[in-house]
């Protein structure tokens, strides 16, 4: 009975190892069956070539469509030479004079700029994008002023060929720069702006003695006063062509002395409340004016010091009240004030 039993389990074993082998090659003939048949129902590639070209809409092609619209580079505007010459009244030519052209947009900013200098036939050349609006300036120098052509074209080349410099009469001065007392101001810095002409802006610094001196400016009329915030102007003074002038420029100050309280009308302390003081007088050659403005204190208080002793114009102001403006004239040597504003 054991050997029947054997060869039976055997046979059993054998079975299912051919079954397990013969499973898998009928899905594999599967699957190669169904890729044939779907190859047999595909067109050629010939026939999906000329499909594809009658599914496809007519469209340009974007490279060049691309270029197409390409707008011109700013480096490649096209630009136009315009020539220009320099002379004095005399006709003779002006060289080495520097030509500054600039170009601004529709909102001012600035486009672009170039210098050029003049050749020593006075000439110069200039590169313009036709219709575009330019400044043209010449620097003023030593002995010329300068020239200014606020806007312009390519097409304005006429108004570029003869420009004319008008040649300067220059004057020396000295001088002293003194207070209210006809004493020296020492180390003082005041600037000169000459009111008719293009010409740059100059500097007088007097020395440890109040002392100045300026060689080569032109004669005319010029306007002199300080940057600081004790501003002071003199105007009127006239130069005239070939004469020396020995100045005496005097300032409103000296040893007065002005302070005070600032108030509402409860008797309330104002405090950041500007106060100004304003002074002028004339002397036979110019008129002198100055302007001083101080805050108050947390307590309402102001001081003023090195005052020149001149009537002075006070100003008072602070929001939501009403402007305080009244005509002072010294007393004494330090005056004190308390000022009541109203609302």
């Amino acid at each position: 009975m054991a050997r029947p039993l054997s060869f039976l389990i055997l046979a059993i074993a054998v079975a299912c190892a051919a079954l397990f082998l013969l499973l898998p090659m009928s899905k594999i003939a599967q699957h190669r069956d169904g890729i044939e048949a779907v190859t047999a129902k595909a067109p050629p590639v010939e026939s999906v070539s000329a499909l594809s070209e009658v599914m496809t809409p007519d469209t340009p092609n974007v490279e060049t469509d691309t270029l197409a619209i390409d707008e011109p580079n700013e480096a490649e505007e096209l630009t136009v030479a315009v020539s220009g010459n320099v002379s004095d009244a005399s006709g003779a030519a002006l060289a080495d004079r520097e030509v500054e052209v600039t170009s601004q947009g529709f909102g001012g900013e600035s486009i672009s700029g170039a210098r050029v200098l003049s050749n020593q036939q006075g000439e110069f050349t200039l590169q313009l994008v036709p219709e575009r609006q330019y400044q043209l300036r010449i620097k003023a120098s030593d002995d010329y002023a300068g020239f200014t052509l606020d806007s312009f074209t390519n097409a304005d080349a006429e108004r570029l060929r003869d420009i004319v410099l008008e040649r300067l009469e220059l004057v020396d001065v000295d001088g002293v720069i003194v207070d209210t007392d006809n004493a020296p101001v020492a180390d003082f810095e005041l600037g000169l702006r000459h009111l008719s002409l293009d010409y740059p802006d100059r500097v007088i610094r007097s020395d440890s003695s109040g002392f100045f001196s300026i060689r080569g400016i032109p004669a005319g009329a010029w306007r002199i006063a300080t940057s600081q915030s004790d501003y002071f102007r003199i105007k009127g003074l006239e130069l005239k062509p070939g004469e020396y002038r020995n100045l005496t420029l005097m300032i409103d100050r000296g040893s007065y002395h002005l302070s005070g309280w600032v108030r509402d009308s409860y008797g309330t302390p104002l405090a950041e409340v500007t106060v100004t003081l304003k002074s002028a007088f004339a002397t036979d050659e110019y008129h002198s004016f100055s302007y001083r403005s101080k805050a108050t204190d947390a307590n309402g208080a102001f001081e003023f010091a090195e005052l020149g002793g001149n009537q002075l114009t006070i100003g008072v102001y602070a929001r939501g009240f009403t402007t305080y403006i009244n005509q002072h004239n010294f007393s004494s040597f330090s005056d004190r004030l308390e000022i009541v504003l109203e609302e």
